[in-house]
């Protein structure tokens, strides 16, 4: 076999459905090739032969190469790369005396010639010095303690070394060493410290004069709040752990630094980090300056939160309300920021002759996204040390915090235009002639000591003599009676206000007015002197009704005493007022099964109370009614009696607490015993029942 290619590996990206991958390159056996999976995060997994999920298979076809076959398709993202890897040894054996063993000496060849390949590519892949450099040592003799943590790099002479314990911050930057300890002091030679052990809560940074190294970095470091022009974000520092690229927390300078002794103070405002930092390590500290501030487009003034109307102080202007959509005057003192007298410019900001004197717009310097602009609607007010300026709230976005920078600019408005001449009046057009006869109609005419003999036709585009059109018969005596109305034009408009239900009548004026129509379940009530719309009275009115029935059977044995036969016979009721009466009935089913007439009485209890507590409607206290057979044919082929009773009682409970009204039974006829809501078939196959009905209903005042 010939090597005819110098190919020794393929390439192939997944996409979740493809598990054939050709290959086309010789190998020796199927040993002899890699497969490896490339996941996009760029780890890589080198797979085996077989059949379980992460293996594959192969068919090798020599020196056309194969297919290797994964049981699992690589998905999208995952790159199947297919590369040779023989086995650096050599098995050939050559005999001597032998014949020579053309066939093996050149398999042997073959797989030097693959050997030779494969190491070519991965020299491929390495760094190299080109051919016309000159290195004289790319070694370097660190073991694998000394060099942990150390990036590789060139000495003097420019050969390879490790050559530091450290990152690079690179910019501007020097190293110090960290410490844990927050005291306000001077940190020590090369050290850093900050305020609060829980750096993103660090409000002060301590930097020794010094760095790591026992460079005086002083000068450097108090350079840090050079930029006065942008007070409160005068640069950012960033402190990052020397040995790792994960760990680093970034500040913004926000306000001057302090010289200290042997040390720097720097405030600061924490922004943003990862990682955390542990007691002596090494950290480099790299500073970026921010710009200078541009001109303030107005005044250069400081924010305050309170709303007092008063002077607010050198420098600072406030609010009359921190809901900004509801301020209507903004306090502005005599001076802005910088110390510049403004009190004779600003009261002139509510000198223009408009309605709309100008536009305020206040801008926080720091943040453009927070801003409040009003329009100004009255002259200023010169108060003792500042200005009161009356506005309208037109747009804002967020809200200023106290000490916030604020640029302060106004718009003026033009000062409101003379009033232009008046326009010429326009030329009166011809009088119409009206005849005498006929019906005329009357359009823009003018009539000269009318009189109107004959019937006249009225045609108007207003509303109320609209309701003239096509009357017929109008003359001269009805224009005279329309003439005797003396009712003035505003009782004359009161016509338009009405509305459905409303009522037209004389005020205590003696005046037309409009009585709009009540509220439901009011009627209309007079007090002698004038009407009004009132609540109903004189009662009357249900409020509400309970109910049930009782069809279960029940007797009454001869002689008993009075007997409640179920508590599912009491009526429950709880009335809505004191002043309410609640009235009670009952239908009773009752049968005597007796050929005797039976007597059954019947009386009430309310909450288990005596039976003189209920009064009938027009009877005694005693509650008493008698029931039985009242003279009612007998069933056919039967002893049985039926008889109804129907009781109704009134009760003026004078309580809103819950009222329960018992039925107590009691038989005194002179036969058998009387049955409540019998139940029984009959030889004649009838089957009469008498259940019983009730029902109680609260009926208010």
């Amino acid at each position: 076999m010939t090597i005819s290619t110098t190919t020794i590996k393929n390439s192939f990206s997944g996409d979740g459905s493809t598990t054939a991958f050709t290959y086309t390159f010789p190998i020796n056996t199927t040993s002899e090739i890699l497969v490896i999976e490339r996941s996009a995060t760029g780890s890589e997994t080198i797979r085996a032969e077989g059949t379980g999920s992460t293996n594959y298979g192969i068919v090798n076809n020599g020196a056309a190469g194969g297919i290797v076959t994964m049981v699992t398709a690589p998905v999208s993202g995952v790159t199947l790369i297919l590369r040779r890897n023989t086995s650096l040894t050599q098995e050939t054996d050559y005999v001597a005396n032998d014949p020579f063993p053309a066939e093996t000496h050149e398999d042997a060849l073959d797989k030097l010639q693959m050997q030779t390949q494969e190491l070519q590519e991965q020299a491929d892949r390495s760094f190299k010095v080109s051919r016309t450099n000159i290195i004289a040592s790319s070694e370097f003799t660190d073991n694998a303690t000394a060099r942990a943590s150390k990036t590789l790099g060139f000495d003097s002479d420019g050969n390879l070394t490790t050559v530091a314990d450290f990152l690079p911050a690179g910019g501007d930057s020097a190293q110090f060493t960290y410490s844990t300890t927050t005291t306000d002091a001077d940190p020590g030679s090369g050290f850093i410290r900050f305020n609060n052990t829980t750096i993103s809560s660090a409000t002060i940074a301590y930097i020794d004069d010094a760095e790591a190294n026992g460079t005086d970095v002083i000068a450097w470091v108090q350079s840090f709040d050079d930029v006065a022009g942008n007070a409160t974000n005068r640069g950012r520092i960033r402190v990052s752990k020397a040995n790792t690229l994960d760990t680093w927390h970034v500040f913004r300078v926000n306000a001057a630094i302090t010289d200290a002794s042997g040390y720097t103070k720097i405030p600061l405002t924490y922004i943003d980090g990862a990682g955390s930092l542990a007691n002596n390590d090494k950290v480099f500290v790299s500073f970026v300056a921010s710009g200078e501030d541009g001109a303030i487009p107005g005044y250069f003034y400081k924010f305050a939160t309170s709303t007092t109307d008063g002077d607010p102080g050198a420098g600072i202007l406030r609010f009359d309300n921190g809901t900004y959509a509801d301020v209507t005057e903004i306090y502005i003192d005599d001076v802005d920021a910088n110390g510049g007298a403004t009190q004779a410019d600003t009261e002139t900001w509510g000198s223009s002759t408009s309605t709309i004197k100008g536009f305020l717009h206040i801008v926080d310097i720091n943040d453009p996204s927070t801003y409040a602009r009003f329009k100004i609607t009255a002259a200023v007010s010169d108060a003792s040390g500042y200005n009161k300026i009356t506005v309208v709230h037109l747009a804002s976005n967020n809200t200023f915090s106290a000490a916030d920078e604020l640029s302060v600019h106004f718009t003026r408005t033009g000062l409101k235009g003379d009033t232009g001449a008046t326009g010429s009046t326009g030329s009166t057009g011809p009088t119409g002639d009206v005849s005498l006869a006929g019906t005329q109609t009357l359009t823009n005419k003018t009539l000269t000591s009318p009189k109107i003999n004959e019937n006249v036709a009225v045609t108007s585009t207003a509303t109320e003599l609209n309701l003239l059109d096509g009357v017929s018969g109008l003359v001269q005596a009805d224009l005279t009676k329309l003439a005797a109305i003396d009712a003035t034009a505003a009782e004359l408009d009161t016509l338009d206000a009405l509305s459905r239900g409303s009522i037209i009548y004389g005020n205590g004026s003696a005046a037309t007015a409009i009585l709009t129509k009540g509220s439901a379940d009011t009627v209309l009530t007079s007090d002698g002197t004038d009407i009004s719309w009132a609540a109903a009275a004189g009662g009357g009115k249900i409020l509400q009704v309970v109910h049930g029935s009782f069809a279960t059977e029940s007797s009454i044995a001869n002689g008993q005493t009075f007997t409640a036969f179920s508590t599912s016979l009491d009526l429950v009721i709880t009335p809505s007022a004191t002043d309410s009466k609640i009235l009670i009935n009952y239908n009773f089913g009752v049968i005597d099964v007796d050929a005797d007439q039976g007597a059954c009485k019947i009386r009430f209890k309310i909450n288990s109370g005596s039976f003189n507590d209920v009064p009938p409607i027009g009877g005694s206290t005693n509650v008493t009614r008698s029931i039985g057979h009242m003279g009612l044919p007998h069933f056919p082929n039967s002893h049985i009696h039926n008889a109804g009773a129907s009781i109704t009682i009134i009760h003026s409970p004078s309580s809103t607490g819950a009222l329960t009204y018992t039925p107590f039974f009691i038989n005194q006829g002179t036969g058998g015993d009387t049955y409540l809501n019998r139940n029984e078939r009959f030889t004649d196959g009838s089957d009469p029942t008498a259940p019983t009905f009730f029902y109680a209903m609260e009926i208010g005042a």
